[in-house]
């Protein structure tokens, strides 16, 4: 019976002990279902049926069919389309990853031979597929008419082909079709991989980046958690009382988290190029400036987020939190094209989504400091605007 009494009184010493911590109790309790609804967010977008590709088109046909097929892939609310002057305009912004594939309208849609080609980047092996069937499914919508005359077209050599009247009905079969969609995928496309595409790179870049980015938060929070070690054990008073302050104490964290996110960095991508060959010793001077920044971005937050809590159960529930959220937003765990729109525009308020498009640009698509001086411009100034928030916070500790 003691024994029942002891439990049920440590029962409650710990109910009282998180009814108290109001900021522990929220997280405990709050946060949970606020990460299931992001989490849905994110997942949910990655069907097929709810993925709006970023599409390039080019009409290099010009004909009237060809530009009806243009504006209907405009108007559609399947893809997000926009238009390219020339194929080697659609290969270019492919290969930049300014659009998710790419369209070459390179015949007249009814013409016998392949009119459309699909240019897709194969570290986006879906991409492909989805474009194709999305244009199929615009096709069947706004254009059935085109299809007929397609079988017409092919099929008139074998029957040594019609005469007046049937070529007559079957105008106006076609015209009929315009009001009444059918489906038909027969044999329009071919497809073509961006130029010096290694199969299966871009995938590893992406996820090296992906893997760099994520870890480099984890254990930069785990070592910013010495701050609040640090004050429990009175350390942090001890370090109060001289005239320094904690603001060494926070400096000297900082940097070795910088360090410790580069060294895992140079782990990872050199497993990367071990086992995949991506190429990140020849893209050094690139990489290494990314890393750096990748690194203090993620020390930087980390100790922010983790001076903001009072207690260590705060900072721990609140950076599990941060780190799953911007995870799962930013393109960790799903790549950002397949999340809807508005996901990936708020993509881009994490570090996550800077880091790995930095790395990709280097590592895949060989770009210069051009495609890369903003992301190191975004993660240095987060890593350093929680920083001075760290030293704020342990200034006014101090106070």
């Amino acid at each position: 019976m003691r024994s029942v009494w002891k439990i049920a009184a440590m029962m409650r010493v710990m109910a009282l002990d998180l009814w108290r911590d109001r900021g522990a109790l929220l997280m405990t309790f709050l946060l949970p279902p606020l990460v299931f609804l992001i989490f849905s967010s994110v997942f949910a977008g990655t069907t097929g049926d709810d993925i709006q590709l970023k599409l390039a088109v080019a009409d290099t046909a010009h004909t009237p069919d060809s530009g009806r097929l243009a504006a209907a892939l405009a108007r559609s609310p399947e893809v997000r389309a926009e238009t390219a002057p020339t194929a080697d305009a659609v290969r270019r912004r492919v290969k930049a990853g300014q659009a998710d594939a790419g369209l070459v309208i390179r015949a007249d849609p009814a013409s016998a031979d392949k009119p459309f080609l699909i240019i897709a980047d194969p570290s986006r092996a879906v991409a492909a597929p989805l474009a194709q069937a999305r244009v199929q499914q615009v096709l069947a919508n706004a254009l059935p008419d085109v299809t007929l005359r397609r079988t017409i077209t092919q099929l008139e050599p074998a029957l040594g082909g019609f005469t007046d009247e049937q070529v007559e009905n079957a105008d106006s079969a076609a015209a009929l079709m315009r009001q009444d969609p059918t489906h038909d995928d027969g044999g329009f496309f071919e497809r073509e991989a961006v130029k010096d595409a290694k199969v299966g790179g871009g995938v590893i870049a992406y996820y090296a980046g992906a893997v760099m980015i994520l870890f480099a938060l984890f254990s930069a929070m785990q070592g910013a958690l010495g701050l609040m070690d640090e004050r429990s054990t009175g350390v942090a008073d001890r370090l109060l009382a001289g005239t320094a302050g904690m603001g060494p104490v926070v400096s000297g964290k900082f940097l070795f988290l910088v360090g410790q996110g580069t060294v895992q960095a140079l782990l990872i991508f050199a497993t990367a190029q071990g086992v995949y060959g991506v190429a990140a010793a020849q893209h050094a001077v690139l990489w290494l400036p990314t890393t750096l920044a990748a690194s203090a971005c993620a020390a930087g937050v980390a100790l922010g987020l983790v001076s903001v809590c009072r207690t260590r159960e705060q900072a721990q529930m609140l950076s599990t939190f941060v780190i799953l959220v911007l995870a799962a937003v930013g393109g960790s765990m799903v790549p950002r094209f397949l999340m809807p729109p508005w996901l990936q525009s708020v993509g881009w308020l994490t570090p996550h989504a800077w880091a790995i498009e930095a790395y990709q640009a280097i590592l895949w698509r060989d770009a210069g400091i051009g495609a890369v001086y903003k992301a190191w411009c975004v993660l240095t100034a987060a890593g350093l605007a929680g920083l001075v928030l760290a030293h704020v916070l342990a200034r006014r500790l101090r106070r």
